[in-house]
C-alpha cells in the first residue's frame, strides 16, 4: 500500500487572530464571573455578558475566516471573501443582543439598587481584563495591517469598545467606594450599553457596504484613474467598476486606445496597466476590456 502524503496544517495570520480572540475571551468570562459572584456589580455584569457575546461573535469570526480561506472553486468563481463581512454582520447582531440585555438589567438596577462587596476583586479582574484586551488589539491590528481583513476587523472593533467597558467598571467601582452613590454603578452600565449600540453600528455599515458591491471611496477611484492615465498609450478610462469583498479589491474598466493599434501592442499596453494597479493594490482582481478610438 502506498503511504498517503497529508499537507501540514497552516494557520495564517487571520487564523493566529480569531484563535488569540477566542482565548482571551474565554479567559476573562471565567474571571468576571467569579468576580461578579464576589461583588455583585451591575457594571462588572455588564462586561461579563459583553465578553460572553464576544466569544460568540470569535466563533462566527472564526468559521468567517476559515471560508474566505478557501480558494475559489466551481460554484465560487470569485472566491469565498464574503464570507467575512457576513461574519462582521452576525457580529452586529451579537453585539446588539449583549446591548439590550445590559440595558434592561441596567434599568432594573435603578429601580432596586444592590450594594456592592469585595471592591478588590472587581479591580483585578478589570486590571487583567484590559492587559488582556490590549495585547489582543495590538495583535489585531498587525493582522489587519497585513490581510485588511473585515472579520478581524470588526472583532477587533467590539474589543476596542470592551477597553471602555472595562475602563467604566472600574471607574465606577471608584465613584461608588468614594461617595458611597449605588446608582452610580448602573448608570455607567447603561453608557456601556450606549457605547455596544454604535460599535454594532459601525460593524454593520462596515459588513454591508463589503455585502452590497458598495463602490470603493471616491479618492480610491480617483487614485486608480490617475495612475491609469500615466501610461501614454491610453487614450481614455470609462465605465470603471469596483468593489471589495473584505480582502480583495474587484476592479473593472474599459481602456480607449488607438484604434490603429495591433492587437499584440494593445494587449502589452494593457499588461503594463493592471501590472502598475497591482502594485499600488496588491490583492486586487481586474479585468481590462480595451476599446477602438
Amino acid at each position: 500500500m502506498t503511504e498517503q502524503k497529508t499537507e501540514p496544517f497552516y494557520c495564517d495570520p487571520r487564523c493566529l487572530a480569531t484563535m488569540a480572540s477566542l482565548g482571551v475571551a474565554s479567559i476573562l468570562i471565567v474571571a468576571k464571573f467569579v468576580a461578579f459572584l464576589m461583588t455583585d456589580s451591575v457594571s462588572l455584569l455588564s462586561s461579563l455578558f459583553d465578553s460572553a457575546f464576544d466569544l460568540g461573535a470569535s466563533l462566527v469570526t472564526a468559521y468567517g475566516v476559515s471560508q474566505a480561506r478557501r480558494p475559489p472553486d466551481s460554484r465560487h468563481r470569485f472566491g469565498h471573501g464574503k464570507a467575512e463581512p457576513l461574519a462582521a454582520l452576525f457580529q452586529s447582531v451579537f453585539v446588539v443582543g449583549s446591548s439590550l440585555f445590559l440595558g434592561f438589567e441596567a434599568v432594573d438596577r435603578f429601580i432596586d439598587p444592590h450594594p456592592i462587596g469585595n471592591d478588590r476583586a472587581g479591580y483585578v479582574v478589570m486590571g487583567l481584563a484590559i492587559v488582556l484586551t490590549l495585547g489582543l488589539v495590538f495583535f489585531q491590528n498587525r493582522v489587519i495591517r497585513r490581510t485588511g481583513s473585515m472579520a478581524i476587523r470588526a472583532d477587533k472593533l467590539h474589543y476596542v469598545g470592551d477597553l471602555g467597558v472595562n475602563l467604566a467598571v472600574i471607574i465606577a467601582f471608584l465613584l461608588r467606594q468614594q461617595f458611597g452613590i449605588e446608582w452610580i454603578d448602573p448608570l455607567f452600565a447603561l453608557g456601556i450599553t450606549g457605547a455596544l449600540v454604535f460599535s454594532a453600528y459601525r460593524i454593520l455599515q462596515t459588513a454591508m457596504a463589503a455585502l452590497m458591491d458598495e463602490e470603493l471611496p471616491e479618492k480610491e477611484r480617483e487614485k486608480i484613474i490617475g495612475l491609469i492615465l500615466q501610461h501614454p498609450d491610453v487614450r481614455g478610462v470609462h465605465a470603471l467598476r469596483t468593489r471589495t469583498d473584505g480582502e480583495r479589491i474587484f476592479i473593472e474598466l474599459h481602456l480607449a486606445m488607438d484604434r490603429a493599434m495591433s492587437l499584440e501592442k494593445a494587449h502589452a499596453s494593457a499588461d503594463r496597466v493592471e501590472a502598475s494597479l497591482l502594485e499600488a493594490l496588491p490583492k486586487a482582481d481586474i479585468l481590462i476590456h480595451k476599446d477602438p478610438v
